[in-house]
């Protein structure tokens, strides 16, 4: 597992192959698990083509509680654990800004409590990134409704820049011609590799670690001299940028001058628009945040 940083905002790290994981300093660790839920225990079968146990949802982060089957981008039954009230919450979040077809790709929604100040993951749950989960931290979730909002956000940013259509898992480092970032090549034309060629320039690149983790000291230190990132985490690496900066796009965070360019980037593209409208259309635009500000 990758080292965790931290920072005054959100931040994020990888877990695995294709993993990613979001984190909040100050958050609840291990300890009483807020919001209720029904007592009726499932046993881990699920209606779908993955099985629903706390090994395939991952459990680096913290003890699974409870894991929901998604099927055709709605959320099902409990088929691990119990219901609970505040995961629930999470995927409601979610899907009230993501157009539906953006949750075709979930399989299972899972809640957790963490051992460090993770607040939520996605991350594949097949070898060919067809199949995902996200979880979220039962402690956390309940604590800031508009945290919530951008988490989860976050975290389908990277479910849908590692499908299929956006990176290839066969390439290798040698010939990858966009970027590879440790786990497979972005792909030409996806969403990431115009990222990174139009907001990381070749020598950013050249300084991150090889092996596709973050660079915290080197995002520290960009996000000193360089205004167009949201904190020191998003200066850490170009998916993190992505991820920050499209969950600041999607609820119409006020930003500095310096990343208009970036929100022009998703209003640009429909498929990324439309979750901008759906925020506005439920009146969520210019949400609560802690977004921190560099250069």
């Amino acid at each position: 597992m990758s080292v965790l940083i931290a920072s005054l905002g959100r931040v994020a790290f990888r877990l695995g192959p294709a993993v990613a994981a979001l984190a909040l300093v100050g958050c609840s660790t291990v300890g009483d698990v807020v919001g209720g839920g029904s007592d009726e225990s499932a046993d881990g079968e699920s209606g779908t083509a993955v099985d629903c146990l706390p090994i395939v949802v991952g459990e680096d982060t913290g003890d699974i509680f409870v894991i929901y089957e998604v099927i055709n981008g709605q959320l099902g039954d409990v088929c691990f654990g119990r219901q609970r009230n505040v995961v629930e919450d999470g995927w409601d979040a979610l899907a009230e800004v993501a157009p539906p077809e953006q949750l075709d790709h979930i399989d299972l929604f899972a809640g957790f409590t963490s051992i460090d100040t993770t607040v939520a993951f996605a991350g594949p749950i097949d070898d060919d990134n067809e199949r995902f989960v996200m979880a979220v931290d039962l402690n956390s979730a309940g604590a800031d409704a508009d945290e919530l909002r951008l988490t989860m956000a976050h975290e389908l940013a990277h479910v849908f820049t590692q499908t299929p259509d956006q990176l290839d898992l066969d390439a290798r480092l040698a010939t990858c011609e966009t970027y590879y970032n440790g786990f497979g090549c972005f792909l030409e034309g996806s969403f990431m590799a115009d990222w990174i060629e139009q907001f990381w320039s070749e020598e950013q690149l050249a300084s991150l670690p090889i092996k596709g983790t973050i660079d915290e000291e080197g995002g520290e230190e960009r996000c000193v001299i360089d205004p167009t990132v949201l904190g020191a985490y998003s200066a850490s690496h170009p998916e993190e940028d992505f991820a920050e900066s499209f969950s600041a796009y999607v609820f119409g965070v006020e930003v500095p001058p310096a990343l208009e360019p970036k929100m022009a980037f998703f209003d640009a593209r429909p498929e990324l628009a439309a979750f901008a409208d759906r925020a506005a259309a439920a009146d969520r635009e210019g949400i609560d945040n802690n977004f921190d500000r560099c250069g």
